[in-house]
């Protein structure tokens, strides 16, 4: 829990640490009239608010570990409360933004709209950042890692995977309670 709770503000830092200059230059050529550090302090904004929500949601995910969840349900667990989280925190870094732009006249609109396309970058870069950086939930069998060391798959083949494994365990015990 604590080499997570470690992983998770790096994996937030790293993540904006890749897609930040990319937004930041694209915004400044579309007319952005905001400053770097204003920038960058909306979206630490919405990583904070990312954060206190993932924080909120741990005695969810304690209750389940207690009441001895499988392990792919735990995992699934995870990327749901983390697409929760980071989805509301990038739904009111764009709120924010277009209400503060709005008011200042500090944005084009086409670059609110860029705002949108570099959410789902952000996204797409977080899930492969958090597949880098896993295992966050320890896999049961297997020694403890602090970075697993094969690079096997990816983020979306993992989930995929998770959700056919708690499928056919669903199953299974459906088959035994008959």
């Amino acid at each position: 829990m604590l080499v997570s709770a470690a992983k998770v503000p790096v994996l937030f830092l790293l993540s904006l640490g890749v897609c930040f200059p990319v937004l930041y230059i694209v915004l400044v050529l579309m007319g952005a009239k905001l400053k770097f550090s204003q920038t960058l302090a909306l979206i630490l904004m919405a990583m904070s608010l990312n954060s206190v929500l993932l924080a909120s949601c741990a005695p969810i995910i304690v209750f389940f570990v207690v009441t001895g969840s499988d392990y792919h349900f735990i995992k699934l667990l995870h990327v749901f409360i983390f697409s929760f989280s980071g989805g509301w925190a990038m739904m009111s870094l764009w709120q924010g933004l277009f209400a503060m732009c709005e008011k200042a006249n500090l944005y084009p609109r086409q670059a609110v709209q860029i705002l949108k396309i570099w959410i789902l970058v952000f996204g797409f870069v977080g899930t492969q950042m958090a597949w880098s950086l896993r295992p966050f939930v320890g896999t049961p069998g297997m020694e403890f890692q602090i970075i697993r060391q094969h690079a096997d798959g990816n983020f979306y083949s993992a989930v995929w995977h998770a959700m056919l494994s708690l499928g056919k365990e669903a199953q299974k015990q459906i088959h035994q309670n008959d």
